[in-house]
């Protein structure tokens, strides 16, 4: 895992959280980027960005607490499952509305742009349902910041090569990245980074040991963190 990649996704994922659109162009221009364009609508929120060496990402926002927008937070709580196919399954609140905001992305990016995407939360949650709407030819990096747990088995194993490089960053003994605890819902099988009050560690997601602090789900203390681990690594 590249620490520096994974630091500037979880930049990015903060940014996203912006809803001022001049705001967020300053977020996203401090961090090197040329804004694009934001996507708001009563329970999503998304910005695409791109690079001067022509990479292009999507991140999206997580639950906008701040905001006070009562549509993510319907999103967040909706476990109803929604069939997409050869017994996959995801959950209906983070994957309805994903394609209004996946046409918006494709009308507004540059033909056969391939797609970096990241998200922190609900934000997270929903970079990981990237293969129902790009083929994988069109799939570039994917990061989920503390997503909770949002497909079943059978999802994971029909997108396992969509999905093969998905970077999954859990902080702690975060609350929700363990949500929701019934049903057979899961992280994607494989590795991710788990980020710790000193270091890190790179585990099975079925191996994390679960907890119940709402301290550890924040995109701010785990882009800091991130930040500081990539600049450490790099002396």
């Amino acid at each position: 895992m590249n620490l520096a990649t994974i630091a500037a996704a979880s930049q990015r994922a903060q940014a996203a959280y912006i809803d001022a659109p001049e705001k967020a162009r300053a977020a996203f221009e401090a961090l090197g980027l040329c804004f694009i364009d934001l996507y708001q609508n009563a329970s999503h929120q998304a910005a695409l960005s791109q690079s001067a060496d022509g990479k292009l990402f999507l991140s999206i926002s997580g639950t906008r607490f701040s905001q006070g927008k009562i549509g993510d937070l319907f999103d967040d709580m909706d476990l109803a499952p929604v069939d997409v196919g050869m017994g996959a399954q995801v959950t209906r609140g983070a994957y309805e509305g994903l394609s209004d905001m996946w046409q918006w992305a494709l009308d507004t990016a540059p033909a056969e742009s391939v797609f970096n995407v990241e998200g922190h939360s609900l934000g997270g949650w929903r970079a990981t349902y990237t293969p129902l709407f790009i083929p994988v030819r069109r799939i570039g990096m994917l990061h989920a910041f503390e997503p909770p747990k949002g497909a079943n088995a059978a999802y994971y194993a029909r997108f396992q090569t969509e999905l093969a490089g998905l970077v999954i960053v859990g902080q702690g003994r975060d609350i929700w990245f363990g949500y929701p605890r019934l049903g057979e819902w899961i992280h994607r099988p494989g590795p991710m980074l788990w980020i710790k009050s000193s270091g890190y560690s790179v585990i099975d997601t079925q191996d994390w040991p679960g907890g119940l602090n709402l301290a550890d789900h924040s995109i701010d203390l785990a882009a800091q963190r991130l930040v500081a681990l990539s600049e450490t690594a790099t002396q």
